[in-house]
């Protein structure tokens, strides 16, 4: 009787238990939700942790005295950048720009000085004119004008001047503000010494008019520049 043998079983590895990867996936999960958590408390915290800073309200020239009106405030992320707590404007208040600082500058202790500007030999002299006794509507720091003598209110004369002649026939504008009445300018020009008086004398009086001349044009007298 023959016997029948059927072919051997294949010989195999034996199986080996899948890993169970949910706990890797589970840890991989919460440290996301960690990260994700740590950044938006980071967030919030640099959203909430804001103060009041010091910015200019307007565009400030370079040597013009700095007044309250010059400075505003706004509130920023506090970054340890180089800004100035709002509480330091008097600080700040009749020093002379360094640099051109724009409009919505964050204001930074490099940008004034407390130092006099103005050079030996001239003075800074205001002049509040209407619109009638100035050739532009808008004047600002850093133009150059001619300082006509006018007849005003006293219908006085400085020495030997005469109505039409040039007081100062090149000055650098240092600074413009509101004159107080409808369409009147507050402006402060940089003079030689030997022009102050005459220049004080008239515009008590109203008789000075000014003319504005080129971009470009040489100040009889400058700021000191650094």
């Amino acid at each position: 009787m023959s016997t029948v043998t059927g072919p051997a079983p294949a010989r195999g590895r034996l199986p080996v238990a899948r890993r169970d990867r949910r706990p890797a996936l589970a840890a991989l999960a919460l440290l996301l939700v960690l990260v994700g958590a740590l950044g938006s408390a980071l967030v919030a915290y640099r959203s909430g942790s804001r103060e009041e800073v010091l910015v200019a309200r307007q565009d400030i020239e370079v040597g013009q005295v700095v007044t309250a009106a010059d400075l505003t405030t706004a509130r920023v992320a506090a970054d340890g950048g180089a800004t100035v707590d709002a509480a330091a404007i008097r600080n700040f208040i009749g020093t002379h720009a360094v640099a051109y600082v724009p409009q919505g500058t964050l204001v930074n202790r490099f940008m004034f000085t407390g130092e006099r500007i103005v050079p030996a030999g001239a003075q800074v002299v205001g002049v509040v004119v209407d619109i009638t006794r100035r050739t532009t509507e808008r004047l600002r720091s850093g133009d150059v004008v001619q300082l006509v003598y006018v007849s005003g209110s006293g219908d006085q004369s400085s020495g030997a001047a005469q109505p039409g002649d040039s007081i100062v026939r090149a000055a650098k504008v240092v600074a413009v503000g509101s004159g107080g009445g409808s369409g009147q300018l507050s402006v402060s020009v940089l003079v030689p010494d030997k022009d102050a008086g005459a220049v004080a004398d008239l515009a008590s009086s109203n008789s000075i008019a000014l003319t504005l001349l080129p971009a470009g044009t040489t100040p009889v007298v400058d700021l000191v520049k650094r």
